[in-house]
C-alpha cells in the first residue's frame, strides 16, 4: 500500500496536531486574546462592530466568497464522479480518486463544523452582553450550562476556504513540498475568511482556529490510515 506520506513525516505532523492543539485551548481559556481582539474591532462609542455591515466584510468576503469557493467545489466534485469512460486524459484514475477525497473532506468538514454549532452553546460576539448582546461569555473550551444557547463555535464560515487545504492531495506522494505549499494556502484562505468575520463580530480567533484545527486533524486521519491511490490502479500501470 503506497502511503501519502512516509511514517516519520506523518509522526512529526501528528506531534505538530497536539501541540497546536494545546495551544489553541490555552489561548482560548487562560489569555484574554480572543476579547482583545473582538475589543480592538468593535466601537463602544457607538455601540457596534464597525465593520458588521461594511459592503467588502459583508458581501464581498461573507457572500461572494462563499459563492465561489462552492463554485470550486461543485467543479472538484464533478472531475471526482466524471464516468471513466468519459474521463479526459488530462485527469488520470489517481487523480481522480484523490479529488474524491478533497471533496469528501470538504462536506465532512462542513458538516462536523455544523454539528458541533448545533451543540455549543457559545454565543456570537456581537451576541454577548460585553458588546451590546444579551447572552453571556465564557471560554471555548471552559464548563458551561446545557441550557445556554449561542451556537456559534466554531467558525463555519472559515470552514468554505479550509476545505482548499485538502488538495495537496493532488501533488502527494510525488511532490511533498509542493503539496505542503497547497496546504498552507488553503488554510490561509480559510483563516482570511475566518478573520473577516472576525472583524464583523461574527466569531472570536479560538473559534477561527478550532475549524483550522478540526480540517487538519481530517486531513491528516487521510493521510495517515487510508492509501495513496487503489491498488488497482497500480496493478493497470505495471
Amino acid at each position: 500500500m503506497e502511503r501519502w506520506l512516509a511514517y516519520t513525516r506523518l509522526a512529526w505532523l501528528w506531534g505538530l496536531l497536539g501541540v497546536s492543539a494545546v495551544v489553541i485551548i490555552v489561548m482560548a481559556n487562560y489569555t484574554p486574546l480572543d476579547l482583545l481582539l473582538a475589543d480592538r474591532m468593535y466601537d463602544f462609542n457607538l455601540g457596534q462592530f464597525s465593520y458588521r455591515h461594511a459592503f467588502f466584510f459583508d458581501t464581498v468576503m461573507h457572500v461572494y466568497a462563499k459563492q465561489l469557493l462552492v463554485s470550486i467545489w461543485l467543479l472538484c466534485l464533478l472531475l471526482a464522479i466524471w464516468p471513466g469512460n468519459l474521463r479526459p486524459a488530462w485527469l488520470s484514475a489517481e487523480q481522480q480518486y484523490r479529488l474524491r477525497w478533497v471533496a469528501a473532506l470538504a462536506v465532512v468538514h462542513s458538516g462536523l463544523v455544523s454539528w458541533l454549532k448545533h451543540q455549543m452553546p457559545h454565543a456570537c460576539p456581537w451576541d454577548i452582553t460585553r458588546y451590546g448582546g444579551s447572552l453571556p461569555w465564557f471560554p471555548a473550551f471552559a464548563a458551561h450550562s446545557p441550557l445556554m444557547a449561542g451556537h456559534c463555535f466554531p467558525a463555519g464560515h472559515a470552514s468554505s476556504g479550509l476545505w482548499l487545504s485538502a488538495l495537496c492531495l493532488c501533488w502527494l506522494p510525488q511532490h511533498p513540498r509542493k503539496a505542503l505549499v497547497v496546504a498552507l494556502a488553503g488554510l490561509t484562505v480559510g483563516l482570511v475568511l475566518g478573520w473577516c468575520q472576525q472583524m464583523r463580530g461574527a466569531h472570536f480567533l479560538s473559534h477561527t482556529l478550532t475549524s483550522a484545527w478540526l480540517m487538519c486533524a481530517l486531513l491528516l486521519c487521510v493521510l495517515s490510515f487510508f492509501p495513496s491511490a487503489y491498488a488497482p490502479f497500480k496493478k493497470s500501470a505495471v
